[in-house]
């Protein structure tokens, strides 16, 4: 009796023992498998590729704008970028890329779709769209780039896509693409998770690779132009205002500047590509440009002031280097013991000079002799030797001489 009860109690045992280890099981590979870590691969993160004149959501208006078929793009791109680094878009001088009062009439010819529109760009209502539109400015992007696109069917989720070389777009003042010209949709750019493995989906281009996908990012304030490189044309570059519509979005004026070559900017987002010229690489976002590249400076000879030439030499400082200078009061000279000062309180005056005398009228110098501490009228020749310390000075013929003094009588 006790040998089967112990044996049923031992069955019981195992069975719960292997309940819990299975329970156990089921819940680690519940918690790994969806992360995707345990395996070592990381989760997928799916982009469809958007082609140049395609869509893949129900279109806002008809196309506003016109892409490029002559870009593609470049090698150097496949980073992230700020919206205001120049060279990151592309476009033609005094042409925009985008028509914003075509935008404007097309939204306001459908309400409802207005309505969409205007609360995907978080504006207050359908009236705030001719004064945002107005703000934006027409431009095509020069490499791949990730983006959300979002359809005018209401509650639909945005396509997450990746927008060709050559597209148009309307830029903010961000420098921040937010309107896809051929088709009016809002559009927000977008890069796979840190942690995710991005696939692709969808018709590919030539040309296309994983690894020039490009990341825009908001300026860190807002600008008022951007650098834009020529398409199709000189490799040239140009500075498009940005926000300069005004309301109703006229483009009826525009203010591109073509840049000569000494206004160049330091740096391009991807030199070298696509006709760009050959400038040092942008930095990345969070670095401090002034850091990466140098500043241009003027080079100026050392010990020069700022922006000037070096000073010019005093008349003061000889040209000999053998030669002393002439003035009496920068000239250190031996004392001679026979010659004293007349007066006392003058002693602290070097002894080169000749004292004048209390009871004698006011003593003009020589002729030939400079006043103290003013440059002499004729400078002697360099190799002349310095003059005679030793020698008394003469009086001069025209000067009132003091009368002669009797001898002391005696006691």
């Amino acid at each position: 009796m006790r040998s089967s009860t112990w044996h049923l109690t031992s069955r019981r045992s195992a069975l719960f023992i292997g309940l819990v280890a299975v329970v156990a099981a089921v819940v680690v590979v519940g918690m790994v498998s969806p992360s995707g870590k345990a395996s070592g691969k990381a989760a997928a993160a799916e982009f469809r590729r958007e082609p140049i004149g395609k869509t893949s959501v129900p279109a806002f208006t008809r196309a506003v704008g016109q892409d490029r078929t002559d870009l593609e793009s470049p090698s150097n791109g496949g980073r992230a970028f700020l919206g205001n680094t120049p060279g990151l878009y592309a476009g033609a001088p005094d042409r925009q890329s985008c028509d914003r009062g075509e935008l404007i009439r097309g939204l306001q010819a459908d309400p409802k779709k207005a309505a969409t529109w205007s609360r995907l760009q978080h504006l207050g209502s359908a009236d705030a769209i001719p004064d945002y539109v107005g703000r934006l400015t027409g431009a095509v992007l020069r490499s791949d780039t990730y983006a959300k696109v979002y359809g005018s069917r209401a509650g639909a989720k945005p396509s997450s896509a990746v927008l060709q070389a050559g597209t148009a777009v309307f830029v903010n003042q961000r420098g921040m693409p937010v309107v896809k010209c051929n088709c009016g949709s809002p559009v927000r750019m977008a890069a796979p998770p840190q942690d995710a493995r991005p696939t692709f989906t969808g018709p590919e281009w030539t040309g296309f690779s994983k690894s020039t996908v490009t990341e825009i990012q908001a300026a860190p304030k807002a600008v008022k132009r951007v650098v834009m490189l020529e398409a199709g044309g000189k490799s040239e570059l140009f500075k498009r205002p940005l926000g300069d519509g005004g309301k109703g979005g006229d483009d009826s004026q525009s203010a591109d500047t073509v840049l000569a070559k000494a206004d160049y900017p330091p740096y391009l987002a991807m030199p070298g590509e696509q006709g760009a010229p050959d400038l040092p690489e942008a930095p990345k976002p969070g670095e401090n440009p002034s850091e990466v590249v140098p500043p241009l400076e003027t080079k100026r000879p050392s010990g020069s002031p700022s922006g000037g030439m070096p000073e010019a030499q005093t008349s003061d400082q000889p040209t000999d280097p053998n030669q002393q200078p002439t003035d009496p009061a920068q000239q250190t000279q031996p004392s001679d013991p026979n010659q004293q000062p007349s007066d006392p309180a003058q002693q602290s005056q070097p002894p080169s000079q000749p004292q004048p005398d209390p009871n004698q009228t006011q003593q003009q110098p020589p002729p030939n002799q400079p006043p103290p501490n003013q440059p002499p009228p004729n400078q002697p020749p360099p190799n002349q030797p310095p003059p005679d310390q030793n020698q008394q000075p003469q009086p001069d013929p025209n000067q009132t001489q003091p009368p002669p003094q009797p001898p002391p009588s005696g006691p």
